[in-house]
């Protein structure tokens, strides 16, 4: 009896010395790991009497984590909106405005041209600096851009002052550049196992700048005497809510190191982000530097052409603004079930149901030009890319552990924008070329070869894909505010 009364006080003094060293984020456990290696052995605890370390929070399965990531998924759903919203608008009228204010009509095209040009060199920098600064800070400094190209832009078309407006249409392309970076921001942020599921979600932002953009940019547009100073307005007012919606995202991601082997040459770089050397050896980063910039400018090219070829096959100004409304509806919809749907069969077969969506729309496209055959091509190139842009942000997700993707999203970001730049000049010139059907033959071109190139890839390289799945590797807690 006495040494049964011994034992119960040593088991009593050691759980009380154990719970006053534990770590200040420790939590109670809810049941005692029984398979915990110190628990084999002899004595009170183990072999040696050795009390087992308290389980932390994040190692017990029974202990949940904070409930922030539904909340700041939603301002990220509410920042890809209004970056939606603010695009809608500077697409739409910048051409018309520069029409107005040009000096001739061979510089009409300038402010919009210049939109994309600074969009492209600012997404490379928006990956560097979000490297240093993080996303929060590089999304609101953007923000601000488009606060003041917003205000600039009225001021140009008040005054009526042409090179005013090319200035502040640079400072709406900086804006432009942290848009695909909102979705990199969720899935960092996103529970193991979510990722896809959250990439799909902010997509819903597109989908509601879909519906109420036609309505908000002409509402806008009227407020003011002078035309287009009233979107510009609305322009300065997106920006500016961009910004509280980025400073109060809860967290930064913060940089986990690469499992064991990963790294190239062995190397351990988790002290910064990942490079190029590093990605260009994992099959998900190169799946997803040919998948999104092809599949982008395929999207683009049908985007471009389809007004132009409803205006020459004489259908009505209404069809013609109708194919680009349901384009945009086909873009962002299927993210309603696309992130499950990935889920359920993987990016690779999700990709693979892009192309061939898309390639479905080609060959709508090529034969004819009618109503029905075009509406199918437009919705069609909206829906592939949908897929295609989802899976392709899934491999890139992948291809870097969390927080070390900054530099690998700005060289896909950097040559998704510049493919899409050259696919939209290029657009005018293979319309009068080839016209509506041969163009739709050039889209079956590309996505053949890449429907090809992308199943024989995946099969040749989607275990070592699966092996070299970082986004979940090595995750340590985020970082609080």
């Amino acid at each position: 009896m006495a040494v049964h009364a011994i034992k119960v006080s040593d088991v009593a003094r050691l759980a009380l010395t154990a719970w006053r060293r534990r770590p200040r984020n420790a939590a109670i456990p809810l049941s005692w790991p029984a398979a915990h290696p110190a628990s084999r052995g002899g004595g009170p605890f183990g072999q040696g009497g050795t009390h087992p370390h308290p389980p932390v929070r994040g190692e017990h399965p029974h202990v949940p984590r904070p409930p922030r990531s539904a909340a700041d998924l939603t301002r990220l759903v509410a920042s890809q909106t209004i970056y939606y919203g603010a695009a809608s608008v500077d697409l739409t009228l910048t051409s018309l405005a520069g029409l107005r204010l040009a000096p001739t009509p061979l510089l009409a095209t300038l402010p919009l041209t210049l939109i994309t040009g600074f969009g492209l060199l600012a997404s490379l920098a928006a990956g560097l600096l979000t490297a240093r600064y993080g996303y929060r800070a590089v999304m609101a400094m953007n923000g601000g851009c488009a606060v003041v190209g917003g205000l600039l832009s009225m001021t140009a078309v008040y005054a009526d002052a042409f090179w005013l407006l090319c200035l502040a249409t640079s400072l709406l392309g900086a804006y432009r550049s942290t848009g695909g970076y909102i979705r990199y921001l969720a899935a960092d942020l996103a529970p193991d196992g979510r990722k896809e599921r959250s990439l799909s979600i902010v997509m819903y932002g597109g989908l509601i700048a879909a519906f109420l953009g036609p309505f908000a940019a002409p509402a806008a547009s009227r407020a003011f005497a002078i035309e287009f100073v009233g979107s510009y307005a609305l322009v300065a007012l997106l920006g500016l809510a961009a910004v509280p919606l980025a400073l109060t995202v809860s967290r930064e991601p913060r940089a986990a190191a690469s499992p064991a082997g990963a790294s190239v040459g062995g190397e351990d770089e988790a002290a910064g982000p990942a490079t190029f050397r590093e990605g260009r050896g994992n099959p998900n980063f190169v799946t997803a530097l040919v998948l999104l910039p092809l599949s982008g400018a395929l999207m683009t090219l049908v985007m471009a052409i389809g007004p132009l070829a409803s205006v020459h096959a004489h259908h009505s100004a209404e069809l013609g603004a109708a194919l680009i409304q349901w384009h945009l509806v086909g873009m962002f919809a299927p993210a309603l079930i696309s992130g499950e749907l990935m889920r359920r069969i993987g990016p690779w077969h999700t990709s693979l149901t892009g192309i061939g969506i898309t390639l479905l729309g080609g060959v709508a496209g090529a034969s004819g030009d009618g109503a029905a055959a075009m509406m199918t091509a437009m919705i069609c190139a909206g829906v592939g890319w949908n897929f295609t842009y989802l899976a392709g942000t899934a491999f890139l997700v992948r291809s870097y552990a969390t927080g070390r993707g900054s530099r690998l999203q700005a060289v896909v970001e950097g040559a998704t924008g510049a493919v899409s730049v050259v696919a939209s000049l290029l657009s005018a010139t293979a319309f009068d070329t080839l016209g509506w059907r041969m163009s739709s033959v050039l889209v079956l071109a590309v996505g053949g070869p890449l429907l090809a190139w992308q199943r024989r890839y995946g099969r040749r390289n989607a275990t070592a894909a699966d092996v070299l799945d970082l986004s979940v590797a090595s995750a340590r807690p985020v970082a609080e505010a």
